[in-house]
């Protein structure tokens, strides 16, 4: 059963989808070399340990620890052959069996890999990995396994009712937003809306701490492809936000970007993305952003040549695309799909 007191990780080994048990050798090796910056000696450091004296939980993290310096390092087939060694001697290690479906996927052997990350779920890995179990599905479309892989977090948040962004991140759940755009993202690309309907209606009805009129509002505009049913929201918001080193790139680029959807032009489309400026204070991937939603624009109107030079300056920042989370948000989730024919997983 899921508890939602359930303690949190000492050390973030991400992407590798370790979960150490806190207080062993091994796991305080790791935290400390990460908290004095020194986590490119780990495997080093693990080779000193004698094996004899670890006990069963050590030599547990051990192993996924060893498996997991070489996935960092870039040394794919030596992590793959450490993780299935690891797995063999701790077949009931969902976080072990997740590193190894990783690797098999790094390795081009998605069959394989995917059939191991069915097998470890939320909780028994934590919402870092069962995200980065989503956007593996994503970027393979493999969208029932997406949906799969988010579930257990709805489940969660039926018990709790309170969807806080503070209260859930602390009981190690993703926020309620980026979860429901993860599962908007799959619903849509799959064709089946019932279920996210009905876990939106729920969540209107029966929980709280939350914007359920924007979220239906999100609903209609991603279901249907019109991002134009938010712009007068999003419009209200970015004129409550302080003025000066306030961040406020995201709310403007989500404005641009509606409006050069609605553009009749190419160019009148160009000029609402390329007018907006970001600061040092907005993510670096906003510019992303514009660059895809230039794309977009481009490939509407018939700018192929446009088109071709904005696609290859995105993939090259992008190589695996934007999560779905943030391609819906920012209504190109669906022109984004049309580029999964250009990525090479890796």
């Amino acid at each position: 059963m899921w508890n939602p007191f359930r303690k949190k990780n000492k050390v973030d080994k991400t992407q590798a989808g370790a979960i150490p048990d806190q207080g062993n050798r091994v796991d305080d090796l790791a935290n400390a070399l990460q908290t004095g910056g020194r986590i490119k000696d780990l495997e080093s450091e693990l080779k000193k340990f004698n094996q004899s004296s670890l006990s069963q939980a050590e030599q547990e993290s051990w192993w996924h620890l060893y498996g997991i310096v070489a996935f960092q390092d870039g040394r794919d087939a030596e992590a793959l052959e450490r993780f299935k060694e690891a797995s063999a001697r701790f077949p009931e290690s969902a976080q072990i069996r997740f590193s190894l479906g990783q690797q098999y996927i790094r390795t081009q052997d998605p069959e394989k890999g995917f059939e191991l990350f069915r097998s470890c779920k939320f909780p028994d890995i934590p919402r870092e990995y069962a995200l980065a179990q989503a956007r593996y599905a994503y970027v393979w479309s493999r969208y029932d396994d997406g949906l799969m892989f988010i579930r257990p977090f709805f489940d969660a948040y039926k018990q709790l009712k309170i969807l806080d962004d503070h209260f859930l991140y602390v009981r190690g759940l993703p926020f309620f937003g980026r979860w429901w755009a993860y599962f908007a993202a799959f619903a849509i690309l799959s064709g089946e809306l019932r279920e996210l309907e009905s876990a939106t209606k729920f969540v209107v009805e029966n929980c709280h701490d939350y914007d359920f009129d924007y979220l239906q509002e999100e609903l209609k505009a991603y279901r249907d492809d019109k991002p134009e049913h938010l712009l007068e929201v999003i419009e209200k918001r970015l004129s409550t936000m302080p003025e000066g080193n306030f961040p406020t790139g995201y709310t403007r680029m989500a404005v641009a970007v509606i409006r050069a959807r609605a553009a009749t032009t190419f160019e009148d489309a160009k000029t609402h993305l390329e007018g907006i400026k970001l600061s040092e204070q907005d993510s670096p991937w906003l510019e992303d952003i514009r660059v895809l939603a230039l794309a977009e624009a481009a490939h509407r109107f018939g700018e192929v040549l446009i088109e071709q030079e904005n696609v290859a300056a995105f993939l090259k920042r992008q190589p695996i695309l934007f999560e779905p989370d943030i391609a819906l948000n920012f209504h190109l989730l669906r022109y984004q799909e049309s580029l999964k024919p250009r990525v090479v997983f890796k």
